[in-house]
């Protein structure tokens, strides 16, 4: 898991980004993407099951969902595409 960023990152994470969001890119550049549109994303809602959602920037509006921790940084559970009709949480 990375602790660089906004949470923490692990790489379920890191594989759903690429799966949904960039195909083309490696582990690495995929992890270090994230890391930036993390920084820059904004908090939108609490989901039903305590799981936060965040959105990044635009243009890509990627969807993050988070998972607050009671010490230290919060895991990134997963990564929702835009328009991806799946249920965040």
């Amino acid at each position: 898991m990375s602790a660089s960023g906004r949470w923490f990152i692990g790489p379920h994470a890191v594989r759903r980004y690429i799966e949904r969001v960039a195909p083309a890119l490696s582990y690495e550049d995929a992890l270090e993407r994230m890391i930036s549109e993390s920084e820059a994303s904004h908090y939108v809602r609490k989901e039903r099951d305590g799981c936060e959602l965040w959105r990044g920037p635009k243009p890509g509006r990627v969807r993050f969902i988070v998972q607050p921790q009671i010490r230290g940084l919060p895991v990134l559970r997963t990564v929702l595409a835009e328009h991806d009709r799946r249920r965040p949480c």
